[in-house]
């Protein structure tokens, strides 16, 4: 598939740099490879090979997944990284045509995942109370053109929200990203259909501890809490030559990122 005018592309520098851009044939691409004309890039195949102005150094190209999307996207709040959105997109059942809300937008990593997953006729209610993150994600996502008729923003504090304009029993799945959700799991009960799932990631025990009591204390039932753990494992194998003979010794290095903690509940 060759790449066009408007197309909007993931320029890849290496794992730690990619960036998102709309490309315009006047436009220009500064980083620390240097300066790369969109122009070089437009009529290209996605996975080719840029060079920069002076032909020394080069990025790639790449065609948008939602992995991708959730590297590049600025980082402004804690993001969830592949693992984390995988694991609630799957604990929130987001198949196709399915109806879910979401709380908070943040930096939309999860937001994409969860539109890609409901399409063609799903619908993605995301909310955010941040003024500033509200309208750089929603300008963002205008030039994602496969899924942005499939989201509805909201420029809401979900806390206070009232959900007049929601039919009870309509919501197939609630996702809460937020640092109180306690404070709103009661709207939740008669707006999710039978056997709606509510799934809420936190990064501490405590906060688990609250959000128990408050799914207790409304009725939810099938509470279950899972730890989310990634571990990194580079093996590297020493040959040694004794007696004539070769040995291998292998070490092996891990490294850990901050846990998290998901909810999937189960209403």
């Amino acid at each position: 598939m060759r790449i066009k005018e408007n197309h909007s592309v993931i320029v890849y520098v290496d794992d730690y740099n990619m960036e998102l851009v709309k490309l315009k044939n006047e436009g220009i691409i500064t980083n620390r490879k240097g300066i790369f004309l969109h122009k070089d890039i437009i009529g290209k195949e996605y996975g080719h090979k840029i060079y920069d102005t002076l032909y020394r150094n080069y990025i790639y190209v790449l065609k948008k997944s939602p992995e991708l999307i959730a590297s590049s996207l600025k980082r402004q709040t804690q993001i969830l990284y592949e693992h984390d959105i995988s694991f609630i997109c799957l604990l929130a059942n987001a198949l196709p045509n399915k109806t879910i809300i979401e709380a908070g937008t943040g930096t939309g990593c999860l937001t994409y995942a969860l539109a890609s997953s409901v399409l063609p006729y799903g619908t993605i209610h995301t909310f955010e109370f941040n003024q500033e993150r509200y309208l750089q994600v929603k300008k963002q996502y205008e030039s994602f053109y496969n899924i942005k008729n499939n989201i509805i923003f909201y420029h809401k504090d979900i806390i206070n929200y009232d959900f007049k304009e929601f039919k009870e029993g309509t919501i197939d799945s609630v996702v809460l990203d937020m640092p109180n959700p306690w404070l709103c799991i009661k709207k939740f009960h008669n707006l999710l259909k039978e056997r709606g799932i509510i799934v809420i990631f936190l990064p501490c025990i405590e906060q688990v501890y609250k959000i128990v009591d408050a799914l207790e204390e409304n009725n939810f039932c099938e509470i279950i809490t899972y730890e989310l753990i990634n571990k990194s494992w580079s093996v590297i194998q020493n040959k040694k030559r004794e007696n004539g003979k070769m040995e291998v010794s292998q070490s092996v290095h891990t490294s850990t990122r901050k846990n998290n903690t998901v909810n999937n509940i189960v209403d």
